[in-house]
This record gives C-alpha cells, structure tokens and sequence, in this order.
C-alpha cells in the first residue's frame, strides 16, 4: 500500500493537469478554401488543417493569401506518466511512438506551442525525438514551461516565452498571441496559457484559437475573435469517487467550450480528443469524466436551432488531418 505522502503528491499532480485532448496538420493533405465572407470577389484563399495526435498533440497548417504556418502544439510521442510511473500509466490507443514522430517531422513545423510545463503539454522523451529530426526548431512557450527546457538541454535562443497579452511573429503576416489559460495550482499561482494565431493575408484575417482545460476568465478573452477554435468538450474532475457536488474540476466541458466560442464569434470547434489514452495504475481511478463529442454536437444543434449561434462542429481522428471549414 501507498503511504499517503506519496499518494497526496501523486494525486495533486493528476489534479494540477489535463490528461487527453487533441492535435495536428500536414502540408500533403487537401486543404479546405475558406472564403472571403465579405468580398466574394477576392482572390484571398483561407484554409485550415489539423491532425490530431493523441493526448494534447495537435499539428496546424493554415493558409491565407500568400501567408502560410506550420506547427506542432504540446506533443506526445511516448508513454505519459508524471514521473510516477508506479501510480499512473497512460499510452495512446492509436498511433506509435514512432508514427507520432513522423507526422510531426514530415510536417516540418517552424515552431512548437506549449502551453503547460506540465508533462503531459511538454513531454520532454517526445521533444528529444523531435529534436534529433528537427533542431532548428523554434518554441513558443508559457512561462512555467522555460525552467524545464533550459534544463532539457535547449538553448535560449530558441525559446520564446510569451506572458499572457504578449506576442510574437512566426513569419510575414503570421503571429501567436499568449492569452490567459488554466489556473492548475492554488489560486494565487499564475494562469497557464492559452495561444491565438492569425494570419493577416490580403483579405480577412485567419485565426485559431486553442486553450487545452476550457478554464477561462471569461471577461479577459472578450476583445479577442477567432474562426476557429480547439477546445476540450468531456468535463474531468477529481475525486471520481465524491459526488459531482464535491469533485474539483481539472477540465471543463462543453458548456464551458459554447460559451467561450460564441464570445470569440468562433464558427468551427474541433473538439479535444481527451479520453484517447489507455490509463492504468493505482491512480487510473481518480478521475471522473462527463459528457462527449456526440453529447456537444446536441448542445450545438441545439443553441443553432434557437437562432443564438451559427456553429459547426468538426471531430477529428488521430493521424487522419481534418479540414476546418468557416464561412
């Protein structure tokens, strides 16, 4: 039996993070015309792609006009298991390690987004594969993240810490903004981040927005759009083995998701793949998950009907890129 030391720690680790969710992109895909809404006329072609990795990986390839991006978001490669590997054990179902890597390489992104320090949004046995392929890869990372990779060997010249409000620019007309993120400590530690990319192009703008626990304050994200948005849909919560009225809840659901898409006008939401893992272990337990992708889609179908919103929803398989259509 654990002593409850152990136990205590291994339980605060599962509830200060997300454990699943979604991802990715790929240049050799068909990608999906996004038109101009308000000029019919233009020439200006929008697209968007995403490949879902598994876990918190995703890859993106948007286009707009002349502009283009490639990048990889919080990958997982390997077996997930804190640091406590005799207490929690979590594998993906459908892609290898291997696999994993070669989509994130054969992509050939300029830049990794991490949001968390936490390893399941920055997985240090993933980056090392990566870097062996990818070293002049660039990262642009939430603060809690740059202590880690310093020690990981990175230099700093590679590493971009972006604080919420603040940005960056990927290319000519291709930008990521910090936002505020999840609260995945006590309520005095700092806010992880979200991340908003845009591109400018020659007509409209593009942008995706991506926030992995739907753990907003909803006033701070109120001037900001996107067309697009990546959201976890299934609510997490711990203990699994308390009533709903007592549980902490590490990850919010798809309420919270419809509400953050309709203050950013986002027309498309690619749900999180966030029960993609095969967990087990002592700790495998402690969490309890609600609600889903086809439970969200009703949600939707529902808000649509009564006139409130013009939303889509698009599901995305692991390795398989989808394409994001907006209007």
């Amino acid at each position: 039996m654990m002593g409850s030391t152990a136990t205590n720690r291994a339980a605060l680790i599962l509830a200060s993070t997300l454990l699943p969710s979604a991802g990715g992109f790929a240049f050799k895909t068909p990608q999906l015309e996004l038109p101009d809404l308000f000029n019919p006329f233009s020439s200006s072609t929008r697209t968007f792609s995403y490949t879902h990795l598994e876990c918190n990986g995703q890859l993106w390839q948007a286009t707009n006009g002349n502009d283009k991006v490639s990048v990889v978001i919080d990958p997982l490669a390997s077996q997930l298991d804190f640091g406590i590997p005799w207490g929690y054990r979590a594998n993906k179902q459908t892609l290898s390690e291997d696999a994993t890597i070669d989509l994130i390489c054969d992509a050939n992104p300029s830049h990794c987004l991490l949001t968390m320090g936490l390893d399941d949004h920055t997985h240090l046995p993933t980056l090392a594969r990566v870097q062996e392929r990818l070293p002049d890869l660039q990262y642009i990372v939430a603060p809690s993240c740059r202590a880690k990779l310093l020690e990981f060997g990175l230099g700093a010249d590679r590493i971009t810490v972006l604080d919420h409000g603040e940005s960056c620019d990927l290319s000519d007309g291709a930008s990521v903004r910090a936002t505020e993120g999840a609260l995945v400590g006590p309520p005095w530690q700092r806010r992880e981040n979200g991340f908003l990319l845009r591109l400018d192009g020659d007509g409209d703008d593009l942008s995706v927005y991506y926030e992995p626990h739907g753990d907003v304050v909803m006033k701070n994200i109120a001037g900001l759009r996107a067309d697009v948005m990546v959201s976890p849909v299934t609510r997490q919560s711990l203990p699994a083995q308390v009533p709903a009225g007592g549980q902490f809840t590490l990850v919010y659901g798809g309420d919270r998701t419809l509400e953050i898409s309709e203050s950013l006008g986002a027309e498309v939401i690619i749900p999180l793949g966030n029960g993609a893992l095969d967990v087990d272990g002592p700790l495998a337990g402690l969490v309890a998950a609600e609600g889903g992708v086809d439970d969200f889609e009703r949600l939707v179908s529902r808000r649509n009907e009564g006139g409130r919103s013009r939303i889509r929803v698009e599901k995305a398989s692991p390795g398989v890129c989808s394409l994001a259509a907006c209007r």
